[in-house]
């Protein structure tokens, strides 16, 4: 009971909160006033992978331009999504988590603003593991460079490039860990979608 968690377990904790709190909160998340533009309302995993920059587009067109306050704020909350959304092929988490930092601003009062705000953790973490990773393998590329170049150090320059491979391997890890934890929270969204239309499983 006592034994210390990995570094993606926190993650995986965040998640199971954010679904049990989201599926009992009766979806005010994703509540307007008036009619909201069918963008809004799209499955993000029935999307081409293709038409994302466009589809970020018309969400930005609607945050910045709908007559509707609802309405603007909930397209930056779908602009995250789709900023983070597994399908996406250049997923930019720290756009996502920029994106929900002004839904947040906008959205004091939302009761579910803690868990969004435990959502944007998760996304800050895995940027930062990203960053990370990018640095570590710099350094490796770097040092197996000298190495290759060397025989002098080699023993100490081995050494350097283990421990660096075993750090980039345990990034790799955690970052898979942080983006299962993403793809798992679109399902939440497209459950409480789901909820919303009283289509049942």
């Amino acid at each position: 009971m006592n034994k210390q968690r990995k570094p993606g377990a926190i993650h995986r904790v965040i998640f199971f909160v954010i679904l049990a709190v989201s599926l009992s909160a009766g979806c005010s998340l994703f509540r307007t006033h008036g009619p909201a533009p069918t963008v809004l309302k799209e499955d993000f995993s029935l999307l081409d992978p293709k038409d994302f920059p466009e589809k970020i587009k018309q969400l930005e067109d609607i945050s910045q331009n709908d007559k509707s306050m609802s309405v603007r704020t909930l397209a930056l909350f779908y602009i995250a999504l789709a900023h983070m959304h597994y399908k996406n092929p250049s997923p930019d988490y720290s756009q996502a988590a920029a994106y929900l930092d002004k839904y947040i601003a906008l959205s004091p009062d939302n009761e579910d603003i803690d868990e969004i705000v435990a959502w944007k953790s998760a996304l800050l973490a895995l940027d930062s593991s990203l960053q990370e990773r990018k640095k570590l393998e710099g350094s490796y590329a770097q040092l197996k460079k000298e190495y290759e170049r060397s025989i002098n150090n080699r023993g100490s320059l081995n050494k350097k490039i283990s421990d660096l491979g075993q750090v980039i391997a345990n990034q790799n890890k955690e970052i898979e860990s942080l983006k299962e934890t993403i793809k798992k929270l679109d399902a939440v969204q497209q459950e409480i979608e789901k909820k919303k239309k009283g289509i049942k499983k």
